[in-house]
């Protein structure tokens, strides 16, 4: 059975806007980011609050709420289409909002209703050492931003003379994005299955 966090982004023709290459190359796209990085991080504050919530229904109920679940759901979406899309991995300016959105940037974010651990629950109350449990990951994941940070400048470069990304960086850039997505699902507790060590 497949994780039931998954990341997809078309890749289809490869084809990307050369200006936008430019803007990344003189770091200036991120200026154009800046209105969904402000929401964004109003957005994860309440995240966090309604994650170490969700902790206690878990703990009481066996389960999280499902209004929960579809807000963290929501805020990975929209804060991955975003980074999807400064790295280049598609060119529609992303959507304000917690849906899957219309451009070229699929964000699958299965949540179900079974029970959830209690135990990973109680471990996020306490101390939050449920990220300590996930530390490995963190880890991990911080080297691969370092990484596809260089991929994404590389990109820019690549764009702005061919006119197109590579698709070797472009499956790299979104494995990045699968594998921290799951990581972050699983501490928000929107799946009980520790995340692999993976960008498959």
């Amino acid at each position: 059975m497949a994780y039931p966090i998954d990341v997809q982004v078309e890749y289809r023709d490869g084809t990307r806007s050369r200006g936008y290459a430019v803007l990344g190359i003189i770091f200036l796209k991120s200026i154009l980011l800046i209105p969904h990085l402000i929401a964004l991080w109003v957005v994860n504050l309440i995240a966090a609050v309604a994650a170490w919530i969700g902790y206690w229904a878990i703990l009481f109920t066996g389960r999280q709420p499902e209004g929960i679940s579809s807000f963290l759901s929501g805020s990975m979406r929209w804060y991955t289409r975003s980074v999807a899309w400064i790295v280049s991995t598609y060119d529609e300016y992303p959507e304000f909002g917690f849906d899957d959105g219309s451009s070229g940037s699929q964000t699958r974010i299965d949540t179900d209703s079974e029970d959830r651990n209690r135990l990973l629950a109680a471990l996020g109350i306490i101390f939050f050492l449920k990220a300590l449990v996930l530390l490995p990951h963190l880890i991990v994941v911080a080297f691969l931003q370092i990484a596809a940070t260089i991929a994404a400048w590389i990109g820019y470069w690549a764009i702005a003379f061919t006119g197109e990304l590579p698709l070797g960086i472009h499956e790299f850039l979104v494995g990045v994005l699968r594998w921290q997505a799951r990581a972050t699902a699983w501490l928000y507790s929107l799946t009980d299955e520790y995340p692999p060590f993976s960008m498959d």
